[in-house]
């Protein structure tokens, strides 16, 4: 939930997530299951809260969510409910957008969302400040990245931006490339790299990864601390 990369590329994207927690959060389990809007949702699920960071339908429509929204915000618990749960929540709308208007949003921690609607070739971005939600769509021709405003400053969220622009500089951009990119990139840099490691515990515990096009996804979790990958297929 605080590394996110997209790629298009001539055979559909590239999807690639890190998840950043502290080691004793416990395992994700996947692939887990739901139902949403009479769709079914997969997942890597939470041992905690239950919810997830990562999440994909039956209709090919996958929502990602990273902690904090603009800035670096002060955590004021007791919160309503986790954001895991509000990014299944999610899959209930017709898109952000509508959710973003819709859905209850008091009392939740601050987050980003960001949606790719793979058959629309369409991706939105939600922000949640803890005050207002705001709401852009962005442009699906163009490689992205997003970080946690939880864990990495403004300066060092320019810094990984530089490292992903050097990075993609190499291709053919392939899955196989963006999994090296969430492995090693920055990889001098330990407690600020796409991986990372602090001393306080909190360290990437999983990396996830879709790709495909509107007929099919290939879905991967890759959980960093059992060094074990889960592989399942949406089509």
């Amino acid at each position: 939930m605080c590394t996110l990369t997209y790629i298009p590329n001539k055979n559909g994207i590239i999807i690639t997530s890190n998840r950043d927690e502290h080691f004793s959060r416990g395992n994700s389990v996947f692939p887990v299951s739901v139902k949403g809007n009479g769709l079914s949702i997969f997942f890597p699920q939470d041992p905690q809260a239950g919810g997830s960071w990562i999440a994909a339908d039956e209709n090919r429509r996958i929502t990602v969510l990273l902690n904090g929204a603009f800035k670096k915000h002060k955590h004021s618990p007791p919160y309503r409910m986790s954001r895991g749960i509000v990014l299944l929540d999610s899959f209930e709308y017709l898109d952000l957008l509508h959710f973003s208007q819709e859905y209850p949003l008091n009392q939740i921690e601050p987050f980003t969302m960001v949606q790719f609607q793979i058959s629309e070739n369409k991706i939105s971005e939600m922000r949640w400040d803890g005050q207002k939600a705001s709401h852009q769509n962005m442009d699906p021709t163009t490689p992205h990245i997003w970080s946690s405003t939880s864990l990495y400053s403004t300066e060092v969220r320019w810094e990984r931006r530089h490292w992903f622009s050097e990075w993609i500089q190499n291709p053919p951009l392939t899955p196989e490339l963006m999994l090296e990119f969430h492995k090693f990139g920055g990889k001098d840099n330990v407690r600020n790299g796409i991986t990372m490691h602090r001393s306080n515990g909190v360290q990437t515990v999983s990396i996830t990864q879709l790709h495909g096009n509107s007929d099919h996804l290939d879905f991967t979790h890759y959980n960093l601390m059992q060094n074990e990958t889960h592989h399942m297929k949406i089509s």
